[in-house]
């Protein structure tokens, strides 16, 4: 195949394979057969040369320019923070992170309880019998309490009888 290359490399085919070549683009055999004609053709070497000097001065300001825009993208952005901006961030997250907690303690119980706070009727008897017989106050001292009206203490008597159910 590289016979081929070098029988068909004329000085055309040369000048189209220059820009590859400076640009690292070349397979080996086209990069030997390249070689080859410029060994023979001053005016191909000449081209070359050119390309080559174009090549070495693109990557020294591409490089330096890569170093610069990259230092002075560094500086830009170190220097366009403010560390105003981030101190009431740093307080504020940790005070939202902890009104969430208290939150969540307040309104979780209400979800999960299972209304034990609330006592019928039943059990509200219930428990004033125990702490009656817990008290040891006998059937004289029920009766005592039974006495007990509301109208006695000014409260209509359509209202005690409703306290009374």
């Amino acid at each position: 195949m590289l016979m081929e290359e070098e029988a068909k490399m004329d000085c055309n085919r040369a000048e189209e394979l220059l820009a590859d070549r400076a640009l690292g683009f070349l397979s080996r055999e086209l990069t030997d057969a390249l070689e080859n004609h410029l060994a023979g053709c001053e005016r191909c070497r000449v081209e070359a040369e050119r390309y080559r000097s174009v090549m070495d001065a693109l990557q020294e300001t591409a490089a330096e320019n890569m170093l610069v825009d990259l230092s002075q993208r560094v500086m830009d952005a170190a220097g366009s923070f403010s560390k105003r901006k981030s101190a009431p961030l740093r307080l504020i997250l940790p005070a939202l992170a902890a009104a969430a907690v208290l939150l969540a303690m307040v309104i979780t119980p209400m979800f999960t309880s299972d209304n034990s706070l609330m006592m019928t009727r039943q059990e509200v008897l219930e428990a004033y019998s125990e702490d009656l017989e817990f008290l040891g106050i006998s059937a004289e001292g029920i009766k005592s309490i039974q006495e007990f009206s509301y109208e006695s203490y000014g409260v209509p008597p359509a209202l005690a009888e409703y306290l009374v159910q």
